[in-house]
């Protein structure tokens, strides 16, 4: 079974969050998510080949997140720069270059492989975007 690449960022007009495939245009500099199911056939000719149209929308570059391919312990899909609560602590997680895979993070700092944790003492808490407050220091 092949691993699901999703994206997710906040849309320019309204701040919702869209997920689906992430285009970018290079000429421009725009993101855009072609969000799941969002497609639509131009072709009303019965029997003529059609063209798919594909609707997406723009995004903020800055909110883009790639899902991680792991749920929390209430089958929440986990994106990178989710805020986790594990125990009493909370976690960003991060895509952590040097080991090439997504880290735990506090402050800032790589603090756990992601893949170290089950699913059942995961469970997202909010993102950096939406909830910073439950990662900055008191």
């Amino acid at each position: 079974m092949a691993r699901e690449i999703l994206f997710r960022g906040k849309r320019i007009d309204n701040g919702e969050w869209v997920e689906g495939c992430l285009l970018i245009d290079y000429v421009s500099g725009q993101y855009f998510i072609h969000a799941n199911g969002n497609s639509v056939n131009e072709s009303d000719n019965v029997g003529e080949e059609g063209f798919l149209r594909f609707v997406a929308f723009e995004v903020d570059s800055e909110t883009v997140c790639q899902y991680t391919g792991r749920t929390d312990r209430n089958g929440r899909q986990i994106f990178e720069r989710d805020i986790l609560k594990i125990g009493n602590e909370f976690y960003t997680v991060v895509w952590d270059e040097d080991m090439a895979g997504y880290t735990l993070a506090q402050c800032g700092v790589s603090m756990f492989s992601f893949g170290g944790f089950f699913e059942e003492d995961m469970e997202v808490a909010g993102n950096i975007f939406d909830n910073p407050e439950l990662i900055e220091e008191g």
